[in-house]
């Protein structure tokens, strides 16, 4: 099963106790996001990103050029330990590791959230590779991918639980649309992908196609 056919299981499942107000809600809100100008003005293949310092799960502070350990890395961007579309992506990105690293290719995931939210995603998610927390979304804000949450989806995620004054350390109501870059050693965006739908996302195999067409300074292995 693909990972977008497992986010289709959780979408209906979902969906179908949901009801429809709250689901009028939540796609109102996608909608809001897919009529605004984010991803038309979001940072593009071509350019550079800013070598912003951002925090591991131990309280770290590292550039993000300190985790370029090879030709490429990968950026995921996700929402928070508390969307479940967002685990079931890391955990895909997981299985994959290694054929990414047998492309030259290292894995960080990103998000608002503060570290130690960040350790409970590594941690149930049994993740290998870095969770990074990106303090009031500065860095994503660079990159243009973050959106403030609207009045209806702030009151309808404090019923759901999800307290992101608590999450992120800030009254900012911020989150970043799921999204994916790849950059190579110069911190040059090589490949771009953006959801607006945050119940799709790409499939993380795409980029394995992708990043076996790229130069690599060693001849990459076999993948099966």
């Amino acid at each position: 099963m693909t990972l977008q056919e497992q986010l289709q299981q959780i979408s209906e499942a979902g969906f179908a106790r949901m009801p429809k107000h709250i689901a009028k809600v939540l796609l109102d809100g996608i909608e809001e996001i897919s009529s605004s100008d984010l991803k038309k003005n979001a940072i593009k293949v071509g350019e550079k990103i800013n070598n912003t310092a951002l925090v591991d799960i131990h309280g770290n502070h590292k550039n993000i050029s300190e985790f370029v350990e090879q030709d490429y890395l990968i950026l995921n961007f996700y929402r928070g330990g508390w969307c479940p579309y967002c685990n079931m992506e890391l955990r895909a990105y997981e299985k994959l590791k290694n054929e990414f690293g047998n492309l030259n290719a290292n894995i960080v995931a990103i998000s608002a959230e503060v570290p130690n939210n960040n350790t409970k995603t590594f941690e149930k998610n049994a993740l290998s590779f870095p969770v990074l927390s990106d303090v009031d979304a500065r860095f994503m804000k660079s990159l243009g991918i973050v959106f403030t949450l609207n009045d209806d989806l702030k009151s309808e995620y404090s019923k759901f639980g999800i307290d992101l004054k608590q999450f992120h350390g800030n009254l900012n109501f911020e989150l970043s649309v799921p999204g994916v870059y790849i950059i190579n050693k110069d911190l040059e965006i090589v490949f771009s992908h953006l959801e607006e739908n945050y119940m799709t996302r790409l499939e993380p195999i795409e980029l394995l196609f992708f990043l076996r067409k790229q130069p690599t300074t060693y001849s990459p292995k076999s993948i099966s």
